[in-house]
């Protein structure tokens, strides 16, 4: 498991920064080619300054190489954000809810996709969480981010057969076509603090 508390490390000419208004065009389109999914609802948070929605790129220069969103919110109103029902998970008062992520192809396996979790998981223990809840994308034909969830100490409760169908039946999946069959797992953090 990663230690929160090491240094992140970024490959030479790449930044990490806070989103921005002037990236959305390039987030929602590199969204768009790697899930299928658009992400205009999730950003319309990032960018609203009273929304509890937090986003995160990764440049180089200037260009988005990935993105990833988290959203810190009390429990009572996290199922409005998440795509399952969450009362059957251990989460606590407030819960960091990984909403998106994606890298360009070209940069994935250069530790991109760490860099961003890292950043949103040292957000979400500032924020004082008592849990943080994502989805990894099980990809049948593609190494999948469930990897990135357990490398970073994220727990697998459960998998969730034809998970995309049901938000999405004509979504056209960029792994196995239309409509989609991947599964989901769902993953839960606990900061190590709180840890039992």
């Amino acid at each position: 498991m990663e230690n929160l508390d090491d240094p992140i490390v970024l490959p030479a000419g790449v930044e990490l920064r806070a989103a921005e208004a002037i990236d959305r065009r390039e987030i929602e389109s590199l969204c768009e080619s790697r899930t299928g999914f658009g992400i205009s609802q999730v950003l319309d948070a990032v960018f609203h300054d009273e929304k509890p929605a937090y986003g995160f790129v990764a440049t180089e220069v200037e260009r988005v190489i990935g993105f990833g969103v988290v959203i810190c919110l009390p429990s009572d109103d996290a199922d409005d954000r998440f795509t399952v029902p969450l009362t059957e998970y251990p989460l606590g008062e407030e819960v960091a809810i990984f909403q998106a992520s994606a890298v360009r192809e070209q940069w994935e396996g250069n530790g991109i996709g760490t860099v961003l979790m890292h950043a949103r998981l040292r957000l979400a223990r500032k924020a004082g969480v008592d849990s943080a809840i994502g989805t990894a994308w099980l990809r049948p034909h593609t190494v999948d981010s469930s990897v990135l969830f357990e490398k970073m100490g994220f727990e697998r409760m459960d998998t969730v057969e034809d998970f995309y169908r049901s938000l999405d039946d004509e979504r056209e999946c960029p792994d196995c076509g239309t409509p989609c069959e991947c599964a989901a797992g769902i993953y839960v953090w606990t900061p190590p603090d709180t840890a039992d």
